[in-house]
């Protein structure tokens, strides 16, 4: 219920934002039917006047010819401004259906980006927020503009071809209608099973998602291992069963199809029986009847769409309230604080870390009573064996883990919490054992959202001893990458990411064994360049191989709880 709120706030707040738009659409929908009801009333002019019959008085002139122009001026008027208010509606409501897609895509990167770090891997993985940011937002979007289009066209022309075919015979006009009383009850059902099935389409899809950028994060180990088929099985077993809700799901659309045109067809046999007999009687004149024949087709169309605008209305409504679970999840405080900006002129350490311990659970401590301190440009260097917690220790001086057992870390005599997220990811740069690249060009995945020369990325580039290995690709930067980079080296890789933190141009930079796969020869050229270039940058490097560690100030050794720190 609480979602189910949600998404009625944000679909009415949208609306509230933007009513005078949405007013004119509406407006311009209401005159583009009334256009619509218009063309097969002045046909039933022509034809009752070319069969002498009386017509309107406005529409008579002085003889036959000045009458017969005026039916066809207003045929011809009517048709032009049919197309006319067209173009206002879809500039105006129409238009709103991509603006809202914008926006919720925006909202779950604003969100998102906030969560914690355990929910974003459990419960938001990447297959979920594929699935809200691609397809949620796909159908969401409809609700704010040309399903809002279709309620309000199938609202005014049910009600003016009402009105039209009342005034020329309302017991015809009543009866037609008497056979559409059922439609309801069936849509309702039916829009009932459609939302179940979408819920079940979305959720496949999500799983599908996410197995899918498993097995391309593996695809190097799979070919090892020889696990090819396993992972084969696996995508088109799933990728199957979503096949078959998502048929499901169109079957149970096309189910509106025969409803609809059965509702339809015996509205036009009833109406065409009786205007015959009507007509044959002299109660009705013959351009009477043609008037009544072209509005129930007139009504036909809208009426045929009338369970595809429910089935996307409730469709749309329940991918807003998948998205407004996003929107509402709980947001990691540490990420959301309004802190000051880091003053580097204080008289302190850059990095002080005062009786640190880190425990997993009450049995298990990782390290305990760690000290050091370092200044501005100064480097630290953490080696140890695996298991030891080097990468536990890194999330904690990076800010990233805020719960420790025990002691205090201070960045420029201030704790983490007195800085805002923002200002400390500026500050702090990091580079993870495991390199991350988005299927994007290399040029895109150092410079990200800077706006970088390529000059510079050069520069970057050569500083993590890549520059030789891009410079022998045929596109050189505008080279693509697959995901995960997947298409480049180990070592390649990991120099790549390493040049992207470079580019950040951080103060105080982690990197937990980030040359690992890189051969010594080059990890030689790649510390020279380190050291001859970023003199003012504060270090701590976690490595395997001590000869990483040669260039720090200072160096320590991680060992088991078991025995003991050094």
């Amino acid at each position: 219920m609480k979602f189910q709120a949600h998404a009625k706030f944000i679909w009415k707040n949208y609306l509230a934002d933007r009513w005078v738009i949405y007013s004119w659409g509406a407006f311009s929908v209401l005159l583009t039917n009334l256009m619509q009801v218009l063309a097969p009333k002045n046909i039933g002019w022509i034809v009752d006047f070319m069969t002498k019959r009386p017509v309107p008085k406005i529409l008579t002139g002085a003889n036959d010819h000045q009458t017969f122009v005026k039916l066809f001026l207003l045929l011809a008027i009517s048709r032009i401004l049919i197309n006319v208010f067209r173009f206002m509606w879809r500039i105006t409501l129409g238009r709103q259906t991509h603006y809202a897609c914008a926006m919720l895509r925006r909202e779950v990167w604003q969100h998102v980006r906030f969560f914690k770090k355990s929910d974003l891997d459990r419960k938001f993985t990447k297959g979920v927020l594929m699935n809200a940011s691609a397809s949620d937002t796909n159908s969401a979007r409809f609700v704010f503009g040309f399903t809002l289009v279709a309620i309000t066209d199938v609202l005014f022309l049910g009600i003016f071809t009402f009105l039209t075919m009342a005034a020329i015979h309302i017991p015809m006009a009543l009866l037609s209608f008497v056979v559409l009383l059922f439609v309801p009850i069936f849509v309702r059902k039916l829009s009932k099973r459609e939302v179940e099935q979408y819920r079940m389409i979305q959720d496949t899809l999500s799983n599908f998602n996410d197995l899918s950028s498993q097995a391309v994060s593996t695809i190097k180990l799979q070919r090892l291992t020889q696990t090819g088929p396993f992972w084969e099985r696996r995508l088109m077993m799933i990728a199957e069963k979503h096949r078959a809700q998502k048929l499901k799901g169109i079957n149970l659309s096309l189910l509106y199809i025969p409803v609809m045109g059965v509702a339809s067809i015996v509205s036009y046999v009833v109406l065409f029986v009786m205007g015959i007999s009507f007509t044959f009687n002299g109660k009705m004149t013959v351009g009477e009847f043609i008037s009544m024949q072209g509005l129930i087709f007139l009504l036909h169309d809208p009426l045929m769409s009338l369970g595809f605008i429910v089935s996307e209305w409730k469709k749309g409504f329940t991918a807003l309230e998948r998205l407004s679970e996003i929107y509402l999840h709980e947001k990691d405080q540490n990420l959301l604080i309004a802190g000051e900006e880091i003053d580097e002129s204080v008289n302190q350490p850059v990095l002080e870390v005062h009786n640190l311990s880190y425990t997993f659970d009450e049995s298990t401590p990782l390290f305990a009573n760690l000290n050091f301190k370092l200044k501005k440009g100064e480097r630290l260097g953490i080696t140890g064996p695996i298991g030891a917690g080097k990468s536990t220790l890194l999330s904690i001086l990076t800010g990233l883990e805020r719960e420790v057992s025990g002691g205090s870390i201070t960045l420029f005599g201030k704790p983490f919490s007195a800085y805002s997220h923002n200002h400390l990811r500026k500050y702090i740069g990091h580079v993870g054992q495991k390199p991350f690249l988005f299927a994007d060009s290399i040029r895109v995945n150092v410079a990200m959202n800077s706006d970088l020369t390529d000059e510079e990325i050069w520069k970057f580039i050569d500083l993590a001893g890549l520059k030789e290995d891009i410079e022998s690709f045929p596109h050189k930067l505008d080279t693509q990458l697959g995901e995960w980079g997947i298409n480049l080296s180990g070592g390649q890789k990991q120099r790549l990411t390493l040049a992207r933190a470079l580019a950040r141009k951080p103060k105080l930079l982690f990197l937990d064994d980030c040359l690992s796969a890189v051969d010594t020869i080059t990890e030689e050229r790649i510390l020279k360049n380190l050291d001859q270039h970023l003199k003012d940058v504060t270090l701590v490097w976690v490595a395997h191989r001590k000869s990483t560690l040669k260039y720090c100030n200072q160096t320590f050794e991680l060992k088991p709880m078991m025995d003991g720190l050094q």
